[in-house]
C-alpha cells in the first residue's frame, strides 16, 4: 500500500481558507445589512436609529462562530447624523453577549480613536478582506485577537468596516490541526509576517519573521498564499516535525 502523498502548501492554504472564510462571508453579510439600513436616507448621513436593527443581526452571525469575541459595524465619520465616531459592537463575555460601550471623546487621554487601527485602515484604502494580529485589544476587550475587517461601502463612498474579532486561543488550535497534516514544519503568516499559527515550536505566535517567507528562501521549500484571504501565507519548511 502506497504512502499518501504530504499535503502542499497549496493544499494547506486552501484547508485555511475554507476555515476563515465563512467569518469574511458573516462579515460581507453584515456590511450588506448595514446598506440596507442607509437605503431610506438616500446619500446623507443616517441615524443611529436606522442602524438599530443591526443590533439583532448581529447576534445570530457570532452565535455561528464561536471563535468571535466581538462583531460590528464601526463607521467612517460623517456616517451617522451628529456622531463623529461611532459604532455597533457586541462583545461576547463568557455565554452572555452585551453593547460593547467605547470613550470617543476627542479631548479624553484614553479616547478609543479606531480610525488609527490597521484593520480599519487597511479596509478603508481598499482591502477587501483585512486581518490585523494576533495583538492585545487593550482598548476594546483586552483579549488576544485577530481583527477581521471588511469595507462597507455605496456607490464607491466608503461608509465605515463590519468588523469581526476572533479568539487567538481558539483560531490558533485550529490552524495547527491543519498544519499538523503536513510532516513537514509549516507556518501560517499574516502581510505583516507575524505568525499566526505554526505545527512546531520553531515559530512563536504573534512573532515577526525578518522577511515574507518564500520558497527557497530561509529553508522554506513551498509556500502559496491563502485563496480569497486577507494575505495570510502558509510556508513548508525543508525540516520533518520532530527534527
Amino acid at each position: 500500500m502506497s504512502t499518501p502523498a504530504a499535503p502542499t502548501a497549496l493544499h494547506l492554504a486552501a484547508a485555511v481558507g475554507a476555515l476563515i472564510g465563512p467569518v469574511f462571508d458573516s462579515l460581507e453579510a453584515l456590511a450588506g445589512e448595514v446598506l440596507g439600513c442607509r437605503a431610506g436616507v438616500g446619500s446623507g448621513p443616517c441615524t443611529e436609529r436606522s442602524l438599530a436593527p443591526l443590533e439583532s443581526a448581529i447576534a445570530p452571525r457570532m452565535a455561528a462562530h464561536p471563535s468571535l469575541t466581538g462583531m460590528g459595524y464601526v463607521a467612517e465619520p460623517g456616517t451617522v447624523a451628529g456622531q463623529e465616531r461611532f459604532l455597533i459592537w457586541w462583545q461576547r463575555s463568557g455565554e452572555e453577549l452585551a453593547r460593547l460601550r467605547l470613550n470617543f471623546d476627542a479631548t479624553s487621554v484614553d479616547i478609543y480613536d479606531y480610525l488609527q487601527m490597521e484593520w480599519f485602515q487597511q479596509a478603508r484604502d481598499g482591502g477587501a478582506r483585512n486581518a490585523f494580529g494576533p495583538y492585545v485589544d487593550y482598548s476594546g476587550a483586552g483579549l488576544y485577537v485577530v481583527t477581521m475587517s471588511v469595507p462597507v461601502v455605496a456607490d464607491g463612498v466608503f461608509l465605515g468596516v463590519a468588523g469581526g474579532d476572533v479568539l487567538v486561543s481558539q483560531l490558533e488550535s485550529r490552524l495547527v490541526a491543519i498544519l499538523r497534516t503536513s510532516p513537514q514544519e509549516a507556518v501560517v503568516v499574516n502581510r505583516e509576517r507575524r505568525v499566526i499559527a505554526a505545527n512546531t515550536a520553531t515559530w512563536v505566535v504573534g512573532t515577526r519573521l525578518p522577511e515574507m517567507p518564500a520558497a527557497g528562501a530561509a529553508g522554506f521549500v513551498d509556500v502559496a498564499e491563502v485563496p480569497d484571504g486577507p494575505g495570510w501565507v502558509v510556508a513548508v519548511s525543508d525540516r520533518a516535525v520532530g527534527l
